[in-house]
């Protein structure tokens, strides 16, 4: 009676739906015995002998249909409770019996007649699911071919945003990549991007629309996925893991709630992923292609212009003796032929350098490269500028002279005129980054240079030379035109004197160095971009249509990503 007592109460509080519960069957046969009808109660002991082993047959059945309900009942059951409590009951009534009818159960289950029914039905539904799971991972890896192939292809823009982009952002996110503890898609990945940059590298138009494209997902990685957090989850969260079907997680455990979801409308949102070991790692790829990529474009250009420079810090031969026979002719009423020679090769030169700037402008806002960087590669350029034409002014004793400080002051107005023409938008402060070689002639055209002081030169001409590069530029000085003088000795002799007051703590060079490295951090820039039309439907771009079934499969592109809360 003990027996029947525990295994009905464990049967009745037993949740509906779980292996608990499907043993009401065989508790609900033994309690049909009632205490009046029990032949114990009438003291006949062969009865209670016979009694207590069909009590002891129907607990073994009891068990054994709670060990073998099938479904995710029993799952749900083991994963929250260990041993099923019908198991327990069933224990306990076989102990409280006692004798050597106690059968020992292993694992939750015994083997009883209807089972081979049973297992043939949950291992058809395992080769179902297997050939399910199979399918998937075979259409999954068709579509990561696909996304491979087109990758290589250029897929253009939408409303200004990078297609590549969006879309390797988008297709991770659909395939849960970014929760995978192990994948190969983002190694992929980066060898299809890193392998197009190294074929053309020397091509800026492409290295300006991969600039683009690393930049703007590293910008989406950046707001969208974060490390994931450590530690064991929660009770119920090993239940809803039990529960899920096996059509999802292919790359890793799916995430909670409507997290890392798609969705064309309706209820549901997006929430930053917690990404995992390869993503953050894919994350670190890219920020070293942004670090790649750009010098690489200043490199192509600097290779372009400097042999064009060397035109526009020298006057070209022959124009100083036109020049000195000009003013001979002046000064007796003659006429000076062919007087703008060296003025015209000098415009030649500039044009040709703002023509290759114009070029590259060009490409950089066709390939949408964000002003940020555009700003700051033109910085880098004109700095380049900057030490190339004032190392040569300090190098070269015929570039000290006034005729040629006149030259090189004709060609930066040139420049000038550019920047301002294009505006801070795109150029930034390029116009700061010439003021040594612009301060430089401005001390070479200055009339009445004897009468300086050296607080003249250093606070008002020439603030941001140091007191070496102006005492090379003072002692270099010649007037192959009208004769004039360098600063007074005076002035010569203090600059001298400061050099020794100063030579322990200042540097002896007067040469500027070329910064080759970058002018910005890649946070400062991700900093600047904004989120608009980033999380936009579009269309399904023509490389990833041209092979498959299509845009179908990639269909998801089309939807708009929704925010959720958090």
């Amino acid at each position: 009676r003990k027996a029947i007592q525990a295994a009905t109460a464990a049967a009745a509080s037993a949740p509906p739906g779980t292996a608990a519960a499907a043993a009401a069957g065989a508790a609900a046969a033994v309690a049909g015995v009632t205490p009046e009808s029990h032949p114990l109660a009438n003291g006949d002991i062969a009865a209670g002998t016979s009694m207590r082993r069909q009590a002891t047959g129907l607990m073994q059945q009891m068990q054994q249909v709670a060990a073998n309900a099938p479904g995710y009942a029993r799952m749900l059951q083991d994963s929250l409770m260990g041993p099923t409590a019908a198991h327990a009951a069933a224990s306990a009534a076989v102990a409280g019996l006692g004798g050597p009818e106690h059968v020992p159960v292993q694992d939750g289950r015994v083997p009883v007649a209807g089972h081979a029914q049973e297992t043939e039905l949950e291992r058809k539904t395992r080769e179902l699911q297997a050939k399910q799971q199979q399918l998937i991972q075979e259409k999954r890896k068709q579509e990561e071919e696909r996304l491979l192939v087109a990758l290589a292809q250029p897929m253009g823009f939408h409303k200004g945003k990078p297609l590549a982009a969006l879309v390797v952002f988008r297709c991770c996110l659909q395939w849960r990549a970014f929760q995978a503890d192990r994948t190969s898609v983002f190694d992929r990945i980066i060898q299809v991007i890193g392998s197009q940059i190294e074929r053309q590298q020397d091509d800026n138009a492409c290295l300006a629309y991969w600039l683009t494209n690393t930049v703007t997902l590293l910008h989406l990685l950046q707001r969208n996925i974060k490390p994931a957090s450590g530690g064991s989850g929660s009770v119920k969260r090993v239940a809803a893991a039990a529960g899920r079907s096996i059509m999802g997680g292919l790359f890793g455990r799916q995430p909670m709630g409507g997290e890392a979801s798609i969705h064309g409308g309706g209820v549901g949102g997006f929430r930053m992923v917690e990404a995992k070991y390869p993503a953050l790692l894919f994350k670190q790829q890219l920020d070293a292609f942004v670090q790649k990529i750009f010098p690489m474009m200043r490199d192509n250009v600097k290779k372009t212009i400097t042999s064009m420079l060397g035109h526009c810090i020298h006057t070209p031969r022959g124009a100083h003796g036109r020049g000195a026979a000009a003013s001979s002719r002046r000064h007796s009423g003659a006429v000076a032929p062919d007087s703008g020679s060296g003025a015209t090769a000098q415009s030649t030169a500039w044009s040709d350098i703002l023509r290759v700037f114009d070029d590259l402008l060009v490409k950089l806002r066709d390939n949408h490269v964000p002003k940020p960087l555009v700003q700051a590669l033109f910085k880098q350029l004109f700095s380049f500028v900057n030490v190339q034409l004032f190392n040569q002014l300090l190098l070269r004793r015929e570039c000290c002279s006034f005729s040629n400080g006149e030259y090189v002051k004709t060609g930066l107005a040139q420049v000038e005129s550019w920047i301002m023409e294009h505006g801070t938008e795109w150029v930034g402060e390029s116009w700061e980054e010439l003021k040594y070689i612009r301060q430089a002639v401005t001390f070479l055209v200055i009339g009445n240079k004897p009468k300086k002081t050296l607080d003249d030169i250093t606070r008002d001409l020439c603030p941001v030379l140091s007191i070496q590069q102006l005492y090379r530029i003072s002692t270099m000085y010649w007037d192959d035109k009208y004769n004039t003088e360098t600063v007074s000795s005076e002035v010569l002799g203090r600059m001298k004197q400061a050099m020794v007051d100063h030579s322990s703590s200042a540097s002896h060079s007067f040469l500027l160095d070329d910064d080759s490295t970058l002018p910005f951090a890649a946070n400062d820039i991700l900093a600047q971009m904004d989120d608009k039309d980033l999380y936009v439907g579009f269309p399904v771009p023509d490389p990833l249509k041209q092979a498959g079934d299509g845009a179908t499969s990639f269909a998801f592109l089309e939807k708009e990503i929704r925010f959720g809360a958090m």
